[in-house]
């Protein structure tokens, strides 16, 4: 089955292909010019391939177009082994998007369709299926039954076929290669400027605001309680962040782990917004982390407590107005 919507300003298409039931998108004319991966994070390294893509399309009159899988490989054949995920399937689809990409292929990753050979996956699907033009992939590619496809495997089929490949080595910064494995390293441990550069925007969450304890409004410092369905979050800690609601930035300070003077037990994400009034209840919203403040503390008493949240605004305050001087990022986005 091959469902197509549009999605967004940008008129993305988002083709949702099953194996068990293919049928061809009508792309014989589109010379579609495609890339393929997981792309969990959409960081910096997925964006210089995506950029290769929408600029060999353009030269040739094609169609940019990204094929990935829901659910990750991992998550059907080895779940234990499985990362927690930078970014949920949707917020995916979004960042992808965001990139002014023509179209994504999401392909529903069954056990048929991990058995497909290397062979079989570059002929039946992306030669016979997508009529593919032009191949652009990282470095690191692997593909087919146990990942045996090789880059090597790759380029001889395009070769046989007259499909172009085009292998994009690693991105580096500071030295270090740009990977996913990396970005979540660096969020584990709290390191949000690095995380950031490394994705080329915020570490965000995003979610629904539910009802809490209410405490904060109790004195004086009312917390939107976010409850999300992403997998990966940073390190336990008071955060200086940004609130995305409705198209608009405020500032904010976040705290992410258990309430240890309240005891709490669970894990929770509570925001206080700075300057903002309004009740967010039911609302979604998303909350980027700009940079740590310091380790969640058990106080003994309120009075200790409030003292210190009053510490953390202005703390975070001095820190998110310089921010806003040399980012001026409008969308969790970026």
């Amino acid at each position: 089955m091959i469902e197509i919507q549009q999605r967004g300003k940008a008129g993305m298409e988002i083709i949702r292909y099953e194996l068990e039931r293919s049928k061809r998108p009508g792309w014989d004319n589109a010379y579609p010019v495609i890339t393929i991966g997981n792309f969990d994070g959409v960081h910096v390294g997925h964006q210089e391939i995506f950029n290769r893509v929408k600029r060999k399309a353009r030269e040739d009159g094609g169609k940019a177009v990204v094929f990935t899988f829901e659910p990750h490989p991992l998550k059907l054949l080895r779940p234990e082994k499985c990362p927690l995920l930078i970014t949920p399937y949707e917020k995916r689809v979004r960042l992808i998007e965001h990139f002014k990409m023509d179209a994504i292929v999401v392909a529903r990753f069954t056990r048929r369709f991990a058995a497909l050979s290397p062979d079989s996956f570059f002929l039946d699907i992306l030669k016979d299926t997508f009529n593919v033009h032009a191949i652009c992939i990282g470095y690191d590619f692997s593909f087919g039954r146990d990942r045996v496809g090789s880059v090597e495997r790759l380029k001889s089929l395009g070769k046989s076929y007259s499909v172009e490949v085009e292998i994009v080595g690693p991105v580096r910064l500071n030295g270090t290669p740009v990977s996913s494995t990396r970005i979540r390293q660096l969020v584990a441990e709290g390191k949000m400027k690095e995380a950031r550069e490394f994705l080329g925007r915020y570490f965000f969450l995003s979610g629904e605001v539910i009802k809490g304890h209410e405490r904060g409004q109790r004195f004086g410092f009312p917390t939107a309680n976010i409850e999300t369905g992403h997998e990966l979050f940073p390190l336990p800690g008071v955060y200086a962040t940004f609130l995305f609601y409705q198209g608009r930035r405020y500032r904010a300070v976040t705290n992410i782990g258990v309430n240890p003077t309240f005891n709490n037990g669970a894990m929770s994400i509570e925001t206080y917004v700075l300057d903002f009034s309004a009740l967010l209840y039911g609302e979604e919203v998303s909350v980027s982390f700009v940079q740590r403040i310091r380790d969640e503390i058990c106080f003994p008493s309120v009075g200790a407590l409030v003292k210190q949240i009053e510490s953390d605004v202005k703390i975070a305050k001095k820190i998110l107005i310089e921010e806003e001087k040399v980012n001026p990022q409008n969308t969790p986005e970026g």
